[in-house]
Order: structure tokens, then C-alpha cells, then sequence
């Protein structure tokens, strides 16, 4: 998709569509009073109704110019509410909806619609339109439907080029997490999602290092290793690496489950339908590192993903299992399908090697994180105020929704062995406080947060930003970078 941006008014755009949004308690001014008189003054008659009350989610269409254009108006609710979360939900579909019905070229105006900030509010609108343009169809057979070709957005004043190309690259790195997390999982296996992450490495100008089963042996990883063994595909660490100037390292690690059966403690059937999702957070930490790539981020990054099949083939490991880790601990598993922590624990243990200054991990790690917060809320742990505060500001620029979550003594205390240093798991209580109670031990006293997006990464119904992956994480981890 090409990405554009215009000043001026509506009336000067002569795509198919435009999209525009209205407030609960506003008025049609600017950009909606030019939208009113190019579609006959449709969205004065109809605002205020009960058609459209702009209410977050109303949406109004309306022929533009005698029917030569679309015109989608979307309500924001109240002008108080409507932060990043909601324009970008707002854009996302208002962009939808002008796809379904065959706008190949579509606006976005958001000239009055900057409660955060006129240059905040353009970006949230091209990223959420960009997300509503999503499709996947690499596998559907037959004619290709028509989708949006070329994104523009409308502003009042003149958008920076540092913010363009901030937006545009998120956007794309979104897209690219998708797109990995929709694959089907005979696709996208260790070594061919290894490839995979590759060849966007090398378009996205960053270094690439491949960690093979031989070398992980050879370093003890006994956690990432011990996942695979059940599989025919070996599993993998990829390191990717942006070096963009002096200064500490930072640290980015994904959960990369290419399938998760459940391992010897097997899921049901409708359990494990969506575990392709199972490498979302190495998705979202794929296309955060296109981004920084893209855009040139001043700083240092490296990005793990940790990358295992858990099958249930004749080497597969058991409960009761004492893995010896990367780290040197000792783990005695108490669940095969608590796989994600072991891979994590082990890429912890590398980023420390690397001399990280501080490291967000991103796993689709518990169902209990869901039970707790649902799937439009993910859980963050910490064991840094501070870094925890910076995340979380990171995720409020991004229009990522996360709630810090506890790690008790008690939590750890649940993780005692008697046989080894630490159990993988610690029952079902506090399941999530105790899966990052696990991960803590590993992250040990280098500044640490953990993002269990469960939840939020994936949607197995249609809603806002689905059926299929969100790529929810992206865009926190990347104005983690930017810090704007």
C-alpha cells in the first residue's frame, strides 16, 4: 500500500473515498462542513439523528459529487475521550468500510480531531486506516479483490517529515506482524520462519544472526532446545540487531511458538486451532525492528526471537523433566504446555550476555492473563519502576491498552522445587503472576518488563481487527524507541 499526505481541503482529493470523524458533542466544522457540501448536505440532515450520533463506532456513508465518491462519516463520542486509542480505532474502520465497497483510494481528514495533538492525530489515523486496509490473501484461490491501493490523510497544517515517516513505518511494521502471525504454521516452521525474518532484515536494513540447534547445544540453551525436541523442525534463536549510533543496548524479546500443540500435556482440539497465533510476540518484535530500520531510530537494538515448534513426536519432553537452562539454572517442568517461559528464560539469559541495558519480552503466555483482563487489555510485569513507567507511556502514545500486573513473594514462593532450583509452573492460581515470577528469576536484575498479550495478539472472531492477528505490541515497542 502507498502512503500520502495532503493539506487543504476535502474537496481537493479525487480518490473514492473519504473518510471523516465527527464528535457526540461537536458540530460539522471544517472538514465535515467540506464533506457535507460535496454530498448535498447528507451528513447535516443525518448528524444528530438516530442514524448517526457520533457515538464512538456510528458510522454514516454517503455519495460524494453525484456519486463519483464515497463519503464515511465515523462518530469518536465524546471530544474528551477521543485519544490515540479511539482515532486509530475510528480510522480503522471508516477504512473497512470503504474497502468493502471497493474504494481503491481512500483519505483520511483529520484536521479538527487533534485532542493530542494535530501531528499525533495524523499518525493515529494513517496507522488504524493502514489496519483497516488489511487483508490476507496469500491463499485464497481466483480473482483478487479489490483493496485499498493508496492511503492518504488530510490535515489542516502541513505534517512533519519525521512524523511520516515514523507513521509509515509502523504501519508497515504492523502489517508485517500480521502477516507472520497469519501464516499457517506448515509455513512458517523454525527454519522457514527464520528465513523468513531474514530476508525482512535485509529489506529493513538491519543485521541478522541465525542460532542453530547445533549452536544453541553447544551453548546449553537446555529450555528452548528440550521445547523442540518433539518436533521434526529443529528450533532456532534469530538475533536481529539496529545499531544506530553510541549508547547502551536495548533489548526486545519474542515468544516464538511456531505451533504449540501442548506438548505430552496436549491441548484439546479447539485449544489448539489458533496456536499459529503462538509467535505473536515475535511478530510484534519483527516488525517493531522494520520500523526502527526504516526509520533510522538513533539508539541501539537487538530484538530475540526465540524459535521452537512443541510437538509430540518420540523425543518430546515430559513432565518431571529437569532442564538445565541457558543460564545455568535448573527447571524441573511441571507442564509441557508451559513451553513459552522456557524459551523466554533462555533468551533472557542471551540478551544478559549481550549487556542489555533493559529488555521487553512480548509472549502470548498464559490464558490466565485473558481470564483477568480480557482480549482488548494485555498484562504488564515489571521488576523496574521506572522501566515500567516508560513502557506503559510507550503504550499510551501507541493506543495499546496494558494494566500492570503483581509478582508477589507469594508467586515465587509457589515456583519452589524440591528436586531442582525452580518449577516451570505454579498451579493454576495467579497463573500469570507466577508464569512472570518465572521469567523474573531469568531477567534477574537487569531492568525488565514483560508484556502477556494473549489476549489482545490474536482474534478468532470478526470484530475491529479481525478475524486473525492484531499486531498488537508494534507500535508500543517502537515509541519505547522513539520515545514520542
Amino acid at each position: 500500500m502507498e502512503f500520502a499526505w495532503q493539506t487543504g481541503s476535502v474537496a481537493a482529493f479525487s480518490g473514492d473515498a473519504v473518510v471523516a470523524f465527527a464528535f457526540s458533542d461537536g458540530a460539522l466544522d471544517g472538514a465535515l462542513r467540506d464533506l457535507d457540501s460535496a454530498c448535498g448536505g447528507a451528513l447535516g440532515r443525518v448528524f444528530g439523528t438516530k442514524a448517526f450520533k457520533g457515538e464512538f463506532g456510528d458510522i454514516f456513508v454517503a455519495p460524494l459529487r453525484g456519486g463519483e465518491q464515497l463519503g464515511i462519516l465515523v462518530g469518536l463520542g465524546p471530544r474528551a475521550e477521543a485519544g490515540p486509542f479511539q482515532l486509530r480505532r475510528a480510522a480503522l474502520q471508516g477504512v473497512r468500510k470503504a474497502q468493502s465497497m471497493g474504494s481503491a483510494q481512500v483519505a483520511i481528514a483529520v484536521a479538527e480531531h487533534a485532542p493530542s495533538g494535530a501531528m499525533a492525530a495524523a499518525e493515529a489515523a494513517l496507522i488504524g486506516g493502514a489496519a483497516g486496509a488489511y487483508r490476507f490473501r496469500r491463499y485464497k484461490s481466483g480473482a483478487v479483490e479489490t483493496g485499498v491501493e493508496r492511503l492518504t490523510v488530510i490535515t489542516s497544517a502541513a505534517v512533519d517529515a519525521p512524523a511520516q515517516s515514523r507513521a509509515a513505518a509502523i504501519a508497515e511494521g504492523v502489517a508485517i506482524a500480521r502477516e507472520l502471525v497469519d501464516t499457517p504454521p506448515n509455513d512458517k516452521t523454525p527454519d522457514l520462519l527464520a528465513k523468513t525474518v531474514a530476508e525482512i532484515a535485509q529489506r529493513s536494513g538491519l543485521a541478522c544472526e541465525v542460532i542453530t540447534a547445533d549452536r544453541l547445544r553447544e551453548m546449553g540453551a537446555g529450555g528452548i532446545l528440550a521445547v523442540g525436541r518433539g518436533s521434526a523442525h529443529p528450533p532456532a534463536m534469530v538475533v536481529l540487531r539496529h545499531d544506530g549510533g553510541e549508547g547502551p543496548w536495548h533489548g526486545f524479546l519474542g515468544k516464538g511458538i511456531t505451533f504449540d500443540s501442548g506438548g505430552l500435556d496436549l491441548k484439546t482440539q479447539d485449544g489448539m486451532f489458533t496456536m499459529k497465533s503462538d509467535m505473536a510476540g515475535t511478530a510484534a518484535v519483527v516488525g517493531a525492528m522494520h520500523a526502527l530500520g526504516r526509520i533510522g531510530v538513533k539508539g541501539r537494538y537487538i530484538g530475540v526471537l526465540a524459535l521452537a515448534e512443541n510437538m509430540t513426536g518420540t523425543g518430546a519432553y515430559r513432565p518431571s523433566d529437569v532442564l538445565r537452562m541457558l543460564s545455568g539454572d535448573t527447571v524441573e517442568v511441571s507442564n509441557t504446555d508451559a513451553e513459552g517461559r522456557l524459551v523466554l528464560a533462555d533468551g533472557l539469559a542471551l540478551l544478559r550476555r549481550e549487556g542489555v541495558q533493559d529488555v521487553i519480552d512480548l509472549a502470548t503466555l498464559t490464558g490466565a492473563i485473558v481470564v483477568a483482563l480480557g482480549t482488548h487489555r494485555s498484562g504488564l510485569f515489571a521488576n523496574d519502576d521506572e522501566h515500567s513507567a516508560a513502557v506503559l507511556a510507550a503504550a499510551d502514545l501507541a493506543g495499546e491498552r496494558y494494566w500492570r500486573m503483581p509478582i508477589d513473594p507469594e508467586h515465587k514462593e509457589a515456583l519452589k522445587s524440591s528436586i531442582a532450583d525452580t518449577k516451570s509452573t505454579g498451579g493454576r492460581a495467579g497463573g500469570s503472576s507466577t508464569a512472570a515470577a518465572f521469567l523474573a528469576r531469568f531477567a534477574a536484575d537487569t531492568p525488565w518488563a514483560h508484556l502477556d498479550i494473549a489476549g489482545a495478539a490474536y482474534r478468532d472472531q470478526p470484530g475491529d481487527a479481525g478475524p486473525g492477528a492484531t499486531g498488537v505490541g508494534v507500535e508500543t515497542l517502537v515509541r519505547f524507541a522513539t520515545k514520542g
